[in-house]
C-alpha cells in the first residue's frame, strides 16, 4: 500500500515539474516585416518623375463665325423690285444658281443698249464690207475704206462693252436681273423678300453664302490674359449644343487691336467642320494651353496619396522593403499631371497603382 502511494506521489511530482518547465519557457516570434516582392512589383504601374515646363490653361469664350475667306456677300448692282426669291436661309446652293430675280429699269436700259449696239455693229460691218469692195474695184479710196473699218471697230467695242454689262448683271436681254451665287455653300443670311424695293446703294448684302466645311472660332482674350496667349497655341472648344464633344484647333491669328466696346482682343481659330456641326453664331467655351518659362518636376497625379491634409507618394528604393513614403508639395495639377515643387527630384520612380494599400501597410509598421 505504501509502494502504491509512493508511485503516485512520484508521478504527481514529475507531472508538476514538466508542467512548470513548459509554462516557464517563452517562445518569441520575429516581428513581421512587409516588403515589395518581385511578383507584386510586376503588377504595379511605376511612373518616372520628369522635368518639364509648367502647363497651364486659360479659360476663354468666343463664338463660331463663317470663314471670311470662303464667304460671298452678294450686292445687286441695280435697283428694282424683287419678284422671285428662290432660296431660304440655311439652303445649300451651287455656284451659278439663281437666288432671286429683280425687275429693274436699269437692267432694261442695259438690255436696250446691248440691242442698239448690236444693230450699230452690224450696220458698221456692212458699211466696211461695201467700202472694201469699192476700194478693191477702184471706186473708192483707201482712206474711205480705212475710215469704214475704224467705225466698225468702234461699233464692235461698244457692243462688247454693253454685252459685258448685261452679262455681269446677270441679265437676259429684258428687265430681269438675276442674283446668282458666285460660290457654293449655305445661305447664312437672306434679306430678300418678294415685292420689296431694292436700292443699289443698300449697305446690307441681299444674300450671304458661306462654305461651312471649315469655320472660324473668334475668341475673346481679356487684357489680363493677352501676354499668355500667342499664335500657334493649341485650344480645345466645347459648345452648348454638343457638350460631350470636343473640337480642337490652333490659334492662327491674333488681331492686335482691342474691341472698343468690350475691351477684348480677338483671336481666330480655323476649325475643320465635318458634318457641319458648328454653325455661325454658336457660343463656344475655350481652353487654351500655354507653357511657362520655368521647368518643374512632374508626375501623373494617379500616384498621389492624400492623408491628413498632406500629399504623399511611394518612391521605389533599392533597400528593403523596396519602397518608402515621401511627403510632397504640389504646385498645380493640369489634366491628370501634377507639378511638384518639393519632395521629388527628376528620375524618382513613383508607384502609380495600388499605392493606397501599400501606403497603409507601411504606415502601420512605422
Amino acid at each position: 500500500m505504501q509502494v502504491k502511494n509512493s508511485s503516485f506521489y512520484i508521478s504527481t511530482i514529475v507531472i508538476l515539474l514538466f508542467s512548470y518547465g513548459c509554462g516557464s519557457r517563452k517562445v518569441e516570434e520575429p516581428p513581421f516585416e512587409w516588403k515589395l516582392t518581385d511578383s507584386l512589383l510586376r503588377t504595379l504601374v511605376v511612373d518616372t518623375a520628369t522635368t518639364r515646363a509648367i502647363e497651364s490653361e486659360v479659360l476663354l469664350t468666343g463664338k463660331i463665325s463663317e470663314n471670311e475667306d470662303k464667304t460671298a456677300r452678294i450686292f445687286p448692282m441695280v435697283s428694282g423690285i424683287v419678284k422671285d426669291v428662290r432660296v431660304h436661309s440655311g439652303d445649300f446652293v451651287k455656284k451659278g444658281q439663281v437666288l432671286a430675280v429683280i425687275k429693274s429699269p436699269e437692267m432694261a436700259s442695259f438690255s436696250a443698249d446691248e440691242r442698239i449696239s448690236d444693230n450699230d455693229m452690224r450696220m458698221a460691218q456692212r458699211d466696211m464690207e461695201v467700202a472694201e469692195s469699192f476700194y478693191k474695184s477702184g471706186l473708192n479710196s483707201q482712206r474711205d475704206y480705212e475710215e469704214a473699218k475704224r467705225n466698225y471697230d468702234k461699233a464692235v467695242a461698244t457692243y462688247k462693252k454693253s454685252k459685258a454689262i448685261v452679262d455681269i448683271n446677270g441679265g437676259n436681254h429684258h428687265s430681269d436681273y438675276a442674283v446668282i451665287a458666285p460660290v457654293p455653300g449655305f445661305v447664312i443670311s437672306k434679306k430678300a423678300a418678294e415685292n420689296m424695293q431694292w436700292r443699289a446703294d443698300n449697305t446690307d448684302p441681299i444674300f450671304v453664302v458661306a462654305d461651312l466645311n471649315n469655320v472660324w472660332a473668334m475668341i475673346n482674350i481679356f487684357e489680363s490674359d493677352i501676354s499668355s496667349i500667342k499664335e500657334g497655341d493649341q485650344v480645345q472648344m466645347t459648345t452648348l449644343s454638343y457638350p460631350d464633344k470636343t473640337f480642337y484647333g490652333t490659334i492662327d491669328k491674333i488681331y492686335n487691336v482691342l474691341d472698343p466696346d468690350n475691351k477684348v482682343l480677338k483671336a481666330r481659330v480655323v476649325i475643320s467642320n465635318p458634318g457641319f456641326l458648328l454653325k455661325p453664331e454658336m457660343f463656344v467655351r475655350v481652353k487654351a494651353k500655354r507653357h511657362a518659362d520655368s521647368n518643374i518636376v512632374s508626375i501623373p497625379s494617379r500616384g498621389i496619396i492624400f492623408d491628413h491634409d498632406k500629399y504623399y507618394v511611394l518612391i521605389r528604393t533599392d533597400k528593403a522593403p523596396g519602397v518608402r513614403i515621401q511627403e510632397i508639395k504640389i504646385d498645380k495639377t493640369v489634366e491628370g499631371r501634377a507639378f511638384i515643387y518639393s519632395g521629388l527630384k527628376e528620375g524618382d520612380k513613383v508607384i502609380g497603382s495600388r499605392q493606397v494599400f501599400i501606403y497603409e501597410t507601411l504606415k502601420d509598421q512605422q
